[in-house]
């Protein structure tokens, strides 16, 4: 085997062909394995130069086989054991690292966690005592890159972009400890004390993509803005449907005195065509002044709210209002509620002859109830709901609320209504 190559016998020169042909391709593959992976560069470059040499020593074997001519060839002197010694070799010093790459991946050890801290897609940096960086990984670098034009040095350069006097370069733009780069990226810098058992104290950085979170956020506002438009315009029909209740009541109470005084008048117009002082009665003079005490108190008066006219109401029949509590805030609520007091009233007066009205208003975080009693005669029989009590009934329930008549052992009306949602849009 001491014979030089170009002397060696065809077969000879062809397994030895073959044989080199594979450990290039072996080589070339193994190459390619470590260049794209982040390995050490000292096994890249000893596979690069394995890889040469058998190109090499390939060619210069085609040039010297008796396939080739080898009358024509090179006749370089050298051992044909010498070649197959080098490529075996070669086979197996790029098997040794492929599978010591492909060993170390399957292992955890100092290289591997600094290479997945390395590729984390968060950006995280550590700083000893004296400001100097101990650790930091790529992201972090192209934060900096991107907000500062600088790599990461000492500490001041990720404390720097935390003050308040801070300007980003380019077209980043700044809200605080967030930082929205050109393409679109939303980053958050935090900093962070970290001290150790042996009282050794570590600053960390980091920078977190929040871009989903960022967007998320900014659609929620645009959306809240949305439901505060809409919470106005439906308080505004709020108000509105107040505003057009109030208005009915008013025609009810219009009509109410309209047909009072009608009869009244009616009376009076028969009492002048007939002249009998029989037909003026207590009934009559009654009605006068009760149709008179509506037209006063039943007023269109905008400055005055129902409260106000239910007192002077009482101080004209000389009814005592006895109240507890203060009306709910929502003004839809109070107004069904003094709409009950109302109605009480008007039935005190007319049915009961009650001297003192007593009206207990209470309130919960949900709902606003009003216990309504007088002092007044005793029903004899159980209260038929007439015009006005239905027409309350239909008013509170249609609200979502519940309204309790009592005829036993005394007069009783019991209002509850929801609280309404306005102020929670």
């Amino acid at each position: 085997m001491m014979t030089c190559f170009y002397q060696a016998s065809s077969v000879w020169q062809i397994v030895l062909l073959v044989i080199s042909q594979f450990a290039v391709i072996f080589l070339a593959a193994g190459s390619i394995l470590l260049f794209t992976r982040k390995c050490k560069l000292q096994k890249k470059i000893g596979m690069g130069a394995v890889l040469l040499l058998n190109t090499t020593l390939y060619i210069l074997m085609q040039l010297n086989s008796r396939i080739t001519g080898a009358e024509q060839g090179l006749h370089l002197h050298v051992p044909y054991a010498v070649l197959m010694l080098v490529t075996l070799l070669s086979i197996g010093l790029g098997a040794w690292l492929i599978l010591s790459e492909t060993q170390n991946r399957k292992t955890i050890n100092h290289r591997s966690i600094k290479e997945s801290f390395d590729n984390l897609p968060t950006g995280v940096c550590f700083f000893n005592e004296a400001g100097l960086p101990v650790l930091c990984n790529h992201a972090m670098q192209r934060f900096s890159f991107a907000v500062c034009n600088r790599d990461v040095q000492f500490i001041t350069d990720l404390e720097d972009c935390l003050d308040r006097d801070f300007v980003p370069i380019g077209d980043v733009e700044r809200e605080g400890s967030v930082f929205i780069l050109p393409d679109g990226q939303v980053i958050r810098l935090k900093k962070k004390l970290l001290t150790y058992e042996n009282s050794e104290t570590y600053t960390q950085f980091t920078a977190t993509d929040i871009t989903q979170l960022y967007q998320s956020r900014a659609e929620l506002s645009r959306e809240n803005e949305q439901l505060r438009k809409v919470q106005s315009d439906l308080m505004q029909m709020s108000a509105n449907m107040v505003a057009v209740t109030r208005e009915e009541e008013i025609l009810s109470a219009k009509m109410r005195i309209h047909d009072d005084m009608g009869r009244c008048l009616m009376a009076a117009q028969q009492y002048l065509k007939e002249r009998d002082p029989v037909d003026i009665s207590d009934h009559m003079i009654a009605s006068w002044h009760r149709a008179v005490s509506m037209l006063k108190n039943y007023n269109e008066s905008k400055e005055e709210d129902m409260l106000a006219q239910i007192r002077k109401t009482c101080e004209y029949f000389k009814l005592k209002l006895v109240r507890r509590g203060e009306l709910p805030a929502q003004e839809k609520v109070a107004y069904l509620l003094t709409c009950a007091l109302r109605e009480c009233l008007t039935n005190a007066v007319r049915y009961a002859s009650a001297t003192e009205l007593y009206a207990d208003f209470t309130e919960t975080a949900t709902e606003a109830t009003v216990t309504i009693t007088n002092n007044g005669a005793v029903p004899d029989r159980k209260i038929v709901e007439g015009g006005g009590l239905s027409t309350l009934r239909y008013r509170v329930e249609h609200a979502g609320g519940q309204m309790i008549v009592q005829s036993h052992p005394c007069f009783r009306l019991q209002v509850t209504l929801p609280k309404t949602k306005e102020d929670a849009l």
